[in-house]
C-alpha cells in the first residue's frame, strides 16, 4: 500500500528547498535509518504517525541548528532567528503592575485598576512618554513572527563558535566554493524506494557537515569527538550521504534527473564529473573555548585496501534498513508499523553486561 501521508518529491537535486518541505517529503533519510534501527514502530511514530507531536526544539538542538545556519548562511540566520528581549536592554521600562502604578501616580493619574491591561491602556491613552514592557514584547513577537528566539548568552555562544570557524584556515577552505543546504532525492536501484538527504555544504569534490559537541566531563577533545561520531551515528551519515550523492551524480550525468534552484554551470560540471568525493565533519564545541576539530572520513585507508570497519558496518546497516523500509511500506502502508510478537525467552547472551560481573 503506498504511503499517502507525505508528499512525494520528484527525484533530483534541490538547491532552494525549504527545510520543512524536505522533512515532510516521502523518503528514507539517515535519521529515518536510525529510527528504523530502534524498531519499525519507532520509525512509523516519528515519521508517519499523523498525530505525532512536533519534535521538541531543545537547547542543544536549537544551538546546533543556529550555529550551523550562522556559519553557512548568515542571511538565512537573520530570517529564521531573533534575539529574545530583556528588560535590561530597556532601562526604566515599566515591567510590573507596581511599576505602572508608580508611573501613573507620579504623573497625577489614577492608579487603581482590576487588571494590568487596564493600567497599560491608561498609560497609552495618556500620551505620556513611557516604555511599557508588555507592549515591547508584543511588538517584538509580531515583528519576528515565526522565528526562533535566542537568549543573549546563547547568541553570544553562537557568534563565538562561528567566529572560531571563520578564523580557522582549514574550515574556511572547506566552506568555500560550495552550496549550502542541498537536498537530494533519488530512487534506490535495489528496492525502488525514495532515498533523501539534506547536506550542510556540498562542494563539487566533497561534502562538509558541521556538528556541535559538548565536553562537560573534561575528556580529551579527540575522545569526545570520536565518541560523538560513534554514539550519534555520524559514520552512518557519512556513508549514507556518499551513497545518495553518488547515485544522484550518476543519474544527473545520465540525464535521468535534474537540478532545481540557482547553481552555476561550472559547479554542476565539476560536480557531475567528480566520481570520488570526500566527506568532512567539522566539530565545534558548544561552549568556550570552542575547541575545533575536523575529521575526514574515507572508505579505506588506501586504494585497494580493505574497507574501514566503520564504513563497512554503516554500509551493511544501510543495506538492511533499505530492505526493511521497502518491506514495511508494502506490508503496513500508512498504518502503524506494529507486530504482535511472541514472548521472548531470556538468555544469558541477552545480558552481556553480567558476564564478568
Amino acid at each position: 500500500m503506498p504511503n499517502k501521508i507525505r508528499p512525494v518529491i520528484e527525484p533530483g537535486i534541490y538547491f532552494d528547498m525549504p527545510e520543512d518541505i524536505y522533512h515532510a517529503a516521502e523518503g528514507l533519510s539517515c535519521s529515518g535509518i536510525k529510527h528504523l534501527t530502534v524498531s519499525k514502530l519507532n520509525y512509523w511514530h516519528k515519521n508517519l504517525n499523523p498525530d505525532r507531536e512536533p519534535e521538541e526544539d531543545t537547547g542543544a538542538r536549537r544551538f546546533g541548528k543556529a550555529t550551523h545556519c550562522f556559519a553557512l548562511e548568515p542571511e538565512r540566520f537573520a530570517r529564521h532567528f531573533a534575539m529574545k528581549l530583556s528588560p535590561d536592554d530597556y532601562p526604566g521600562a515599566l515591567v510590573t503592575a507596581d511599576d505602572m502604578k508608580a508611573f501613573l501616580e507620579a504623573n497625577g493619574l489614577p492608579k487603581s485598576a482590576k487588571k494590568k491591561s487596564d493600567l497599560i491602556d491608561r498609560i497609552v491613552t495618556s500620551g505620556l512618554p513611557a516604555v511599557v514592557w508588555d507592549l515591547e514584547l508584543e511588538r517584538h513577537a509580531k515583528e519576528h513572527e515565526g522565528k526562533t528566539f535566542l537568549g543573549k548568552e546563547e547568541s553570544k555562544k553562537i557568534a563565538g563558535a562561528a567566529a572560531v570557524m571563520a578564523a580557522d584556515p582549514h574550515v574556511t577552505a572547506a566552506l568555500s566554493g560550495g552550496m549550502p543546504e542541498v537536498s537530494f532525492f533519488v530512487r534506490d536501484p535495489e528496492t525502488g524506494v525514495m532515498l533523501k538527504a539534506r547536506m550542510d555544504y556540498v562542494r563539487p569534490r566533497s561534502t562538509i557537515d558541521i556538528k556541535t559537541f559538548s565536553n562537560s566531563r573534561g575528556k580529551p577533545v579527540e575522545k569526545a569527538v570520536f565518541e560523538a561520531i560513534f554514539y550519534e551515528g555520524y559514520h552512518l551519515q557519512c556513508v549514507f550521504y556518499n551513497f545518495v550523492r553518488e547515485l544522484a551524480r550518476q543519474r544527473l550525468a545520465a540525464g535521468e534527473i535534474r537540478t532545481y534552484g540557482d547553481v552555476s554551470e561550472q559547479w554542476l560540471k565539476e560536480f557531475t564529473e567528480t566520481e570520488e568525493h570526500g566527506f568532512v565533519l567539522v566539530f565545534i564545541e558548544s561552549a568556550p573555548p570552542f575547541d575545533l576539530r575536523m575529521v575526514l572520513m574515507k572508505e579505506a585507508e588506501a586504494p585497494g585496501a580493505d574497507l574501514n570497519v566503520y564504513w563497512s558496518s554503516a554500509h551493511m546497516r544501510i543495506y538492511d534498513m533499505k530492505l526493511l523500509y521497502a518491506e514495511c511500506l508494502t506490508k503496513y502502508g500508512d498504518g502503524p508499523w506494529r507486530d504482535h510478537l511472541s514472548p521472548h525467552q531470556l538468555e544469558d547472551t541477552d545480558l552481556p553486561m553480567l558476564m564478568f560481573s
